[in-house]
């Protein structure tokens, strides 16, 4: 497949590309802020986001200075995440919150070593709309068919999230075919490949090549 065939497998923080219209590859997933960026300076961006992950992704690294990220041009913002100073994979879905194009986030995570989603004070100044879902079922059926920002790190078949087992073939395949809806539904999709988290660089690619195609075909069947 001609859009596999273009993605980098050799670790770059600084790596991302479009394998398709309006679907991002990355390896670090901090480059999403700068897709959903670059996506909303010609379109509409869906006002909801759903975060499959195996980890939350819900610091807020600007709660001391919101209005620096409130502000920024796209030119500091790429800087920024290229220094990974205050925009990281782990704080890229709050800069989002507080610049106000995101107002409902719909997690499905695993990570059980920190608190749930986002921060209170995140939760109060901005009233996003924050769904937690144990269940993918239950995600799909909350969102409806709503347009949506599709957000997926491949760490979530990882079972352990950090160069732990990896769920097995059958296993991930029905996971994407599951959220075809989502797929139809979204307006953009990022896709971490998360380095050192989904696990080592042979199982990132075999990843990479299972899932994107899959991911990719829904979309031609539209």
């Amino acid at each position: 497949m001609k859009n596999i065939d273009k993605i980098t497998f050799e670790n770059n923080e600084n790596y991302f590309d479009e394998v398709y219209p309006n679907i991002w590859i990355m390896h670090n997933h901090k480059w999403s802020l700068y897709c959903w960026e670059q996506y909303r300076k010609n379109h509409e961006i869906p006002s909801t986001l759903v975060h499959l992950d195996y980890h939350w992704d819900a610091i807020n690294d600007y709660y001391e200075n919101e209005s620096t990220i409130r502000n920024m041009n796209l030119v500091t913002m790429k800087d920024v995440l290229i220094e990974e100073t205050d925009i990281r994979k782990d704080s890229f879905i709050a800069p989002a919150i507080i610049r106000g194009y995101i107002n409902r986030i719909d997690f499905h995570c695993f990570q059980a070593n920190t608190d749930d989603g986002l921060d209170d004070e995140l939760l109060n100044n901005y009233k996003p709309i924050q769904n937690i879902h144990n269940k993918i079922e239950d995600l799909i059926l909350s969102v409806g068919n709503q347009e949506i920002i599709l957000d997926l790190d491949l760490d979530i078949f990882n079972k352990s999230g950090k160069l732990g087992e990896l769920w097995n073939q059958e296993d991930i395949e029905n996971y994407i075919y599951k959220i075809t809806p989502l797929i139809k539904q979204a307006k953009i999709i990022t896709i971490a490949m998360s380095y050192g988290f989904a696990g080592n660089n042979e199982e990132i690619e075999y990843l990479t090549k299972l899932v994107i195609p899959i991911i990719i075909n829904i979309k031609e069947s539209l």
